[in-house]
């Protein structure tokens, strides 16, 4: 899944994966948990951890640090986004993401996870259904 930026924020109308800042004394596990929740009221489960990136936007530095996960549910609500998507591999290379977004499908190891996981057949939700089909 993906989360498309408003138009009053930094790096407007970009994609990217939804997530957030950690607060002191919060695991990074903690922390997408609770962003996920607030950002689009959706319960998620870890299923891998990813390799993080960082990147230097001028005026700040960030760190990225994604996770692979699922949810049981299709629904939810865009609290600070502007849209959403269910993405297909392809389709992660066709979007206009931020800088840091783009930057972590580019990394090598994370190309790899997520080929492995997009080798999975399944359903909007990011739960396994079987082998693929290709």
């Amino acid at each position: 899944m993906v989360t498309q930026r408003g138009a009053d924020t930094y790096h407007p109308f970009l994609w990217e994966f939804p997530g957030g800042k950690i607060k002191p004394d919060e695991t990074p596990e903690a922390c997408i948990k609770r962003e996920i929740r607030e950002e689009l009221e959706l319960e998620i489960k870890i299923l891998k951890p990813m390799v993080s990136v960082q990147h230097n936007y001028q005026t700040k530095q960030i760190e990225l640090i994604p996770f692979l996960c699922s949810t049981n549910s299709e629904k939810l609500k865009l609290n600070e986004h502007v849209d959403f998507k269910w993405v297909e591999w392809n389709e992660l290379f066709e979007l206009p993401f931020s800088e840091a977004d783009e930057k972590l499908i580019q990394q090598v190891a994370n190309r790899e996870i997520l080929k492995e996981y997009f080798g999975k057949e399944t359903d909007k939700t990011g739960q396994n259904t079987g082998p693929a089909n290709n």
